[in-house]
């Protein structure tokens, strides 16, 4: 992990535009100094299971208020910083934690995120997919976007999220090279930190998944 986490933070490296576009956007919203963040991906996640053979899915939203909360109450912070693919979310995470407060970006095109049945028949469940056979504007703006949702992801006190999703990995990654290699505290919903350099590896108690 921490040979991971060290090149991560060696290769990773904001260009000033990113670093001043990750700025403007903490100002914008209003995100305090401290704070948790918690990435949710319940867009093609929670699809994908159900017509590929890949085994990612979505997790129930009660599950991260309830990691929340209890990172709420170890740090006494009530803040959090939510980076989503899913609009609905954000409603129901927000009825779920009231003494909570949520910061969030309001300008992300999320509608571009929405897996549609045109997207399913043509076995296109991954945003990934969709991203590649996007313009090139499109594609530039989301990349901006993931861009942005890391910067202010690893500034959190602890993070909630899902490792069998890539930014989670490196959120955690690189959180922890940022505090000199001391571990940034996490709860993934699913498997554990894992690396196998994009290839499928087994993981004990868990299966084969791709890392």
């Amino acid at each position: 992990f921490h040979y991971v986490s060290t090149l991560a933070g060696f290769l990773f490296r904001p260009t000033e535009h990113m670093r001043r576009a990750a700025e403007k956007a903490r100002v914008q919203i209003g995100l305090p100094a401290r704070y948790l963040s918690v990435h949710v991906r319940n867009g093609d996640f929670c699809i994908a299971h159900t017509v590929t053979s890949d085994r990612k899915q979505c997790h129930s939203l009660p599950a991260f208020a309830e990691a929340l909360h209890s990172f709420s109450d170890a740090y006494h912070i009530h803040e959090v910083y939510l980076a989503t693919d899913n609009a609905d979310s954000i409603e129901t995470l927000v009825a779920l934690c009231p003494t909570l407060k949520f910061y969030f970006r309001t300008e992300v095109n999320r509608d571009f995120l929405v897996v549609t049945p045109d997207d399913i028949q043509k076995n296109e469940i991954f945003l990934e997919q969709r991203l590649f056979r996007s313009d090139l504007p499109t594609r530039q703006a989301h990349l901006e976007d993931i861009m942005i949702d890391i910067l202010l992801l690893v500034g959190g006190e602890a993070y909630v999220g899902h490792f069998s999703s890539n930014i989670s990995r490196l959120v955690v990654a690189l959180g922890t090279y940022l505090r000199a290699g001391v571990l940034m505290p996490y709860v993934s919903l699913d498997i554990p930190w894992c690396w196998g350099g994009g290839r499928a590896i087994e993981i004990a108690d868990f299966g084969v998944w791709q890392c």
